[in-house]
């Protein structure tokens, strides 16, 4: 699913910037494809709370699928937010019932590693993807379309036929009342309105960087190489993160390793605040990748431990809201602040950069005040 998704996704930026569209444009794009995808996890959560995982998983790749084709046939204009909503909504069904259904293959104690080794087998095909993307993007942007569609129908296959049966609750939960435990859950709640954060700093891997390149006149394979520099980090970081975790769990609490990661995603921008230049840009590509390896596989773990276990993908589908909102401001956001702030002011030699620094520090301020999920009945 990675390599599929990374071999079009941060390819749409170069592709649609080549063809005179502005950063703006492609800036709203991705905010669309966010929205459409987080926004609607909450029902494709509920959804997987009376189905079995595997049956969603299926129907969201498919019209995952679907998305991927429109890319392909659609050349330009507003069409292509079409293209974007059918990506979104694929992702939406098949996100939370993903989530749920590792969560609910292993044992409480042992959820933060298996995040941890879903995200680093998963950056196998992050590293694969945007080379693979990068080689094509210029001269075949319809067939990376095409090939990462047949990726995700197959996936959807081999879920149905790979994960195993699910036991059966005997009374199905509602939408409704899954809602109203979450809005019961304070808790829960700070965390979603917090980890915007992460998600708003993270999509500027795509909006920011690419634009930091275009304004650099860097080569043209310059996004690809950093893509992969930034997945070949995270699995390299992998492994020690999975072994910290393992080792100090009952030390370090889940809201504190969140933290940790943001406060060092925040110091990676600060060389970018006093000059633009190629090491510049690496800083926040390296501090963005080893600090969504502490980050991510804790964010789900907690979710995990905050959760009603009979509302497990529900509560997965609201935590979407996190990246719906945080993501798609990142985006449009990202876009009109690199648009109206591309040029210093006094010292500051990118603005936006004091920006991201300052916001992703005051989350990570806030996330390590958040309780253990242990202390929360």
């Amino acid at each position: 699913m990675n390599m599929g998704f990374f071999m079009l996704i941060p390819m749409l930026s170069i592709h649609y910037l080549s063809l005179g569209m502005t950063a703006l444009f492609v800036g709203n794009l991705y905010a669309v494809r966010i929205l459409s995808q987080q926004g609607l996890q909450l029902f494709g959560g509920a959804l997987a709370d009376r189905m079995p995982y595997r049956y969603v998983i299926l129907l969201g790749c498919l019209i995952r699928s679907v998305g991927f084709a429109l890319f392909a046939l659609i050349p330009a204009g507003i069409w292509l937010f079409a293209a974007a909503i059918f990506f979104g909504i694929g992702g939406a069904l098949f996100g939370p019932a993903g989530n749920a259904a590792l969560a609910s293959l292993v044992a409480p104690s042992l959820q933060s590693r298996a995040f941890a080794i879903r995200q680093a087998t998963s950056n196998i095909g992050t590293t694969v993807g945007p080379v693979l993307g990068a080689f094509l993007v210029y001269d075949h942007f319809a067939a990376i379309c095409w090939i990462s569609g047949a990726i995700f129908a197959i996936l959807g296959i081999l879920s149905v036929v790979l994960l195993p049966e699910q036991a059966k609750e005997e009374k199905q939960p509602a939408l409704l009342q899954g809602v109203r435990v979450i809005a019961k859950n304070h808790t829960f709640l700070q965390f979603v309105l917090l980890f915007m954060g992460y998600y708003l700093i993270y999509q500027q891997m795509y909006i920011a960087i690419p634009d930091l390149l275009t304004f650099l006149h860097a080569p043209k394979t310059a996004l690809g190489e950093l893509f992969s520099l930034e997945a070949l980090l995270e699995i390299a970081a992998s492994y020690p993160a999975i072994s910290f975790m393992s080792r100090y769990s009952e030390r370090f609490s889940a809201p504190r390793l969140m933290s940790i990661g943001m406060y060092l995603m925040a110091i990676s921008w600060i060389p970018l605040i006093f000059h633009v230049n190629m090491l510049g840009i690496l800083a926040p590509v390296i501090g963005l990748s080893l600090g969504s390896v502490i980050t991510v596989p804790n964010r789900q773990s907690y979710i995990a431990q905050i959760a009603d276990s009979s509302h497990l993908a529900t509560f997965f589908g609201v935590a979407s809201l996190s990246m719906a909102v945080g993501a798609s401001v990142g985006a449009s956001g990202g876009g009109l602040l690199m648009h109206l702030t591309e040029h210093p002011i006094g010292p500051i030699a990118s603005p936006p950069a004091l920006v991201f620094f300052a916001i992703t520090a005051l989350c990570a301020y806030f996330l390590g005040r958040l309780p253990n999920g242990d202390m929360i009945s």
